[in-house]
């Protein structure tokens, strides 16, 4: 779910990298990004979900909590 405007999370932001492990509270539905292919980005397959995390977007393993790809400063 993309949320326009005033975006805030109950966490502060941290630059993740490809490999980290997030806790569940980072990649909760309320984050996953619905419509990939509205921002042009490839389509999650499996256990992978595009989440927002503010301005950056990670390609996280939802079972894991392992993150596959980050795109920073992604909605500026």
């Amino acid at each position: 779910v993309y949320v326009r405007g005033n975006w805030n999370a109950p966490f502060r932001y941290q630059a993740w990298n490809t490999g980290a492990r997030l806790k569940p509270a980072y990649y909760a539905p309320r984050y996953y990004i619905a419509d990939p292919y509205r921002y042009r980005l490839p389509p999650a397959r499996g256990n992978l979900r595009w989440v927002r995390h503010y301005n950056d977007v990670l390609l996280v393993n939802v079972r894991t909590g392992a993150i596959v790809q980050v795109h920073r400063g992604f909605f500026w």
